[in-house]
């Protein structure tokens, strides 16, 4: 059986960070939303991982690096799984995150602070919609819809989020 899903981009609105966590998790208060811009996954009987990649950002991970296999060891499923990216990698734009959390969509996963294991946007990417986001990014807050026209430009460069947080925390 063949499936396809849809793993709808973020955009952070505003972020604040609040603290950081003895471990060094930084805690967060921001405002995200999905935008229609979209990965699209094919999950079918079998085991592995293809990525078709968009052409700019940073590599995709694959392996067990990729949140997608991440995904699918936590609910303990297997299934081939085809990636077509056209969300760019490393520009804040959540696509591991959105494909992670379309996974545990597909298995019916619906617990946004069991998924934060994965990462700290999968439990945003998984409730989707606008919302305020807090503590690690765990706590996810449903707010209204908005219409909103939002224009995305992507420099032809790329940053890995934990390189922005240590650099965050290096200006002080």
């Amino acid at each position: 059986m063949t499936l396809e899903v849809l793993a709808p981009a973020k955009v952070t609105l505003s972020l604040r960070i609040t603290g950081v966590r003895d471990d060094g998790y930084h805690l967060i208060d921001a405002e995200m939303t999905t935008v229609d811009l979209y990965d699209h996954l094919t999950l079918s009987d079998g085991d592995g991982l293809e990525v078709i990649e968009a052409g700019c950002g940073l590599p995709v991970p694959d392996g067990d690096q990729n949140l997608v296999s991440r995904a699918l060891a936590l609910v303990r499923r297997q299934a081939m799984v085809r990636i077509v990216k056209a969300i760019p990698a490393g520009v804040g734009l959540g696509g591991g995150s959105a494909d992670a959390a379309a996974v545990l969509r597909w298995a019916a996963y619906g617990d946004p602070r069991g998924a934060a294991i994965l990462g700290a946007d999968v439990p945003f990417c998984l409730v989707g919609g606008r919302a305020r986001v807090s503590g690690t990014g765990e706590v996810v807050e449903q707010r209204p819809f908005e219409e909103r026209t939002i224009t995305l430009l992507v420099p032809p460069l790329s940053c890995p989020t934990g390189e922005v947080y240590r650099r965050w925390d290096e200006m002080g």
